[in-house]
């Protein structure tokens, strides 16, 4: 069975890195470059790269910026269904977008927030400014790498700011600011942690992101973190990503989830190599999806000529012995339809045995 992935990237160095990791696993790994790639809709949907059809793939993972988090879920929507997508068509929009991701992670008791505040044109909305405590952060809600973070430490001075981000005609986020100068980042993939390390802000900034010059140091975390880790990458249905968190006097609060994560800095901090991590469970579930689908086609084959069933089927389960006899489950011998007393041939060799009706 022969497995092709698709990675739909901008080739950064996390790409090639997780590339060079899938070809050791995958028979195929191809990049893409998420510029090249037209969707047209006429009668149909067409997925166009380099004004080409689309290769055909068994996984197709896609990340980018903010930027394209629209052709993202397009992407995602139109190939969900074709072959393993593990991030989810809204996992795009939510995990690009500050606010949304608060929003949806606001019902649920586990994934707690800091507070949070948010206004289309918070310029006109400046005696609301004057009713929140201070110190408090003003964050555009698609930032990324720690861009478009500010600190204030009054209502004469966020007011001041807001006028000034006023120019950018972008909405604000605003958060209460919670006196710790580091974070911790959780890499998830295929339903577990696979690396986390905690970051470290420079002197005088608040901002312990990498991309900022930022330290970072190994981290192991706690077996709440785990659970909210791996909660919140499940709730927005990212099979891989990176969620960032940190520890305040109210427990540990989700700053926000990634979908297109770098892996150098953790990679160099864990001393693990978190891009084989990702390829494994992204190969993992490739060949689950696949053997599933090939199993559900070969029983489509067999109702539509009238067979039950064709060749032998395979089952995983314990191997049992009793008094140096190997015991075979109830199912083997009902599913087998042999009768005791019957003439049979074993053929045995290392690792195999088969019990072979003779017919006599």
């Amino acid at each position: 069975m022969k497995l092709k992935l698709g990675i739909i990237s901008l080739g950064s160095v996390s790409t090639q890195m997780l590339m060079k990791e899938a070809e050791d696993l995958f028979d195929v790994v191809k990049l893409i470059d998420l510029r090249k790639i037209e969707i047209k809709i006429d009668r149909g949907i067409t997925v166009l790269y380099d004004g080409k059809s689309l290769d055909e793939f068994d996984c197709l993972y896609m990340k980018g910026s903010y930027k394209y988090s629209n052709i993202l879920y397009g992407l995602s929507e139109i190939y969900k269904n074709k072959c393993y997508v593990p991030i989810d068509s809204n996992a795009h929009i939510i995990a690009h977008n500050k606010f949304l991701t608060h929003l949806n992670f606001a019902p649920e008791k586990d994934l707690k927030m800091p507070g949070t505040y948010f206004a289309v044109k918070v310029s006109e909305s400046k005696e609301f400014l004057k009713t929140l405590n201070y110190p408090i952060i003003l964050k555009f809600p698609t930032g990324t790498h720690g861009k478009g973070v500010v600190f204030t430490e009054s209502s004469q001075s966020a007011i001041s700011m807001v006028d000034a981000l006023d120019i950018f005609k972008q909405p604000v986020l605003i958060q209460d600011y919670i006196n710790i100068k580091s974070d911790i980042r959780i890499i998830v993939a295929g339903n577990k942690i696979v690396g986390s390390m905690k970051r470290i802000a420079n002197k005088d900034d608040i901002r312990a992101n990498a991309h900022q010059g930022g330290n970072a140091i190994n981290y192991v975390p706690t077996p709440e973190i785990k659970n909210i880790s791996l909660s919140a990458a499940k709730k927005i249905k990212a099979d891989i990503c990176a969620v960032d968190i940190i520890e305040s006097d109210y427990g540990p609060l989700i700053l926000e989830i990634n979908t297109s994560p770098g892996l150098q800095k953790i990679t160099e901090t864990t001393k693990t190599n978190i891009s084989r991590e990702i390829a494994k469970a992204l190969f993992d579930e490739t060949k689950k999806l696949k053997e599933k689908k090939q199993k559900v086609t070969s029983r489509s084959v067999m109702n539509s000529i009238g067979i039950k069933e064709i060749g032998a089927r395979e089952f995983e389960a314990e191997l049992r012995v009793s008094n140096e006899k190997i015991v075979l489950p109830d199912f083997a011998y009902k599913m087998s339809k042999f009768n005791a007393g019957e003439d049979v041939l074993y053929r045995i060799s290392e690792n195999k045995i088969e019990i072979i009706r003779t017919g006599k």
